[in-house]
């Protein structure tokens, strides 16, 4: 047997295969996602397109999806996906959203299956970075994945919300340094660090970044 066209090949495949609206704007959004992922550096194998998976519950609109553990003793660990206007059936309607359940049983066991419960937790965060938009999220993502990677705890913005209500959440999570990344920066190759403390903030490369922040 021919192996199944996987990624964005496997999308192409499945909207010839199945050439009406309905498949078409859902192979977009998932197309979409694809992209984004891969922005902070999600890549195969990692990331799988599953055109077979299937969840319980039928009030998924959009995309679903599942997390499973490399070479783990259970099956998935957290699943969810997009629904819209779930909420109409509480009276609150025209609310979309994006939702995921962990199983905390299944994630124990991981956790005890390869020995990785870690010694000491911290909640607090390192970085915040500003969410200006979707024009600017692949350099936003790419950017917090480039912070994780060197240890420090980031986090992004979950919507283009106004500046205002951005960098109050960052000053009552008392986050020390916020990151911006508009058109501006994102052309330049470069991004603007704010202190929060002293309201200072400079422009800087990635690697001026991660310096001046491990510093």
């Amino acid at each position: 047997f021919a192996a199944r066209p996987s990624g964005v090949e496997g999308m192409k495949t499945l909207a010839e295969q199945f050439p009406v609206p309905a498949v078409q704007e859902g192979v977009a959004a998932l197309a979409s996602l694809w992209n984004l992922a891969q922005s902070e550096g999600v890549q195969e194998p990692e990331l799988v397109f599953a055109p077979g998976l299937a969840r319980g519950l039928d009030y998924y609109t959009g995309a679903i999806f599942e997390v499973q553990v490399v070479d783990g003793p259970v099956g998935s660990i957290c699943g969810g996906g997009r629904y819209d206007d779930l909420t109409g059936i509480f009276g609150m309607p025209d609310v979309s959203g994006v939702g995921i359940s962990f199983g905390a049983d299944r994630i124990y066991d991981v956790l005890e299956h390869f020995g990785a419960f870690p010694t000491g937790l911290d909640v607090g965060l390192d970085i915040l970075l500003l969410h200006m938009g979707e024009e600017t999220l692949p350099q936003v993502l790419a950017t917090a994945a480039a912070c994780r990677r060197e240890g420090l705890r980031t986090e992004v913005y979950p919507d283009a919300a106004k500046l205002k209500r951005q960098f109050k959440y960052a000053d009552d999570r008392n986050v020390p340094y916020v990151i911006v990344i508009g058109s501006d920066e994102a052309a330049a190759g470069n991004v603007t660090l704010r202190d929060m403390e002293s309201g200072a903030q400079e422009s800087v490369s990635l690697e001026g970044l991660i310096g001046r922040l491990k510093a």
